[in-house]
């Protein structure tokens, strides 16, 4: 670890200066790679990381935690307090008798519903080992009853195989009426460029927010701004499924 340090300080120097050099080497590559037709097709406004097959796509996607598990850690305590934040202004979800979260990792967001007083469990790729929050599942193919959760949330979509086949298990699994809640980046027209492990990439908001209603056959019902955390900007969109 010590001799990776001092490569960095020798190729990108010390202090502030230095740490802004290896910044925007990182972006230009990650630049670099989302330009690559062979990682990514560019088709359409909502662009697809190109997997061999679906096998291929989920074991990508779990082997993630192994290499971030360090850093989720180290900002476990930040990410918990703005779920709280997040989450109490949200009133459908503090109105839910339930919330499934999607893409939950090590289940913060779960935690931080629980802590408001909402029944809510998780669903991961990969939640780890002994994790109480999250339950280990593919969030393509969950295995809960047509209509048995009032209401979803999910910051994950940037890693859905497609939006398509997500949505339409987020719309088997709402009750009538019940509420889909998406805490979303930018898009990539927006300033957000994909790393290692986003699946899907959208063109900006916007974009988004129309596929999720069209796939889904839901209805927007509001969006807020949640602001920056760690140089990345959200947003909050809330849907409805029909009432029958």
């Amino acid at each position: 670890m010590k001799f990776k340090n001092l490569g960095k300080t020798l190729r990108f120097g010390i202090g502030p200066r230095g740490r802004e050099r290896e910044k925007a080497a990182k972006r230009k590559l990650r630049d670099a790679k989302f330009r690559d037709d062979g990682i990514w097709s560019h088709e359409g406004d909502i662009v697809q990381r190109r997997y061999a097959s679906y096998e291929a796509y989920v074991e990508h996607q779990a082997s993630k935690l192994e290499g971030i598990r360090s850093r989720l850690n180290d900002t476990i305590d930040e990410d918990y307090q703005d779920f709280l934040r997040r989450f109490r202004d949200c009133t459908v979800l503090n109105e839910a008798a339930n919330v499934l979260c999607l893409g939950a990792r090590l289940g913060t967001e779960v935690r931080a519903l629980h802590a408001l007083g909402i029944f809510s469990v998780g669903i991961d790729l990969n939640p780890g080992t002994d994790n109480r929050h999250v339950l280990p599942g593919d969030f393509h193919a969950v295995a809960f009853p047509d209509r048995s959760v009032q209401a979803i949330y999910t910051n994950a979509l940037d890693h859905v195989f497609t939006i398509e086949q997500f949505m339409a298990e987020v719309r088997r699994l709402l009750v009538p009426g019940g509420h889909f809640v998406v805490d979303m980046v930018d898009g990539y027209a927006e300033g957000f460029t994909p790393g290692d492990f986003e699946a899907t990439a959208w063109r900006d908001k916007g974009v988004l927010m129309d596929r999720i209603a069209s796939c889904g056959g839901l209805t927007r019902l509001e969006v807020r701004d949640l602001g920056t955390l760690r140089m990345e900007h959200w947003m909050q969109a809330v849907f409805q499924s029909p009432a029958d």
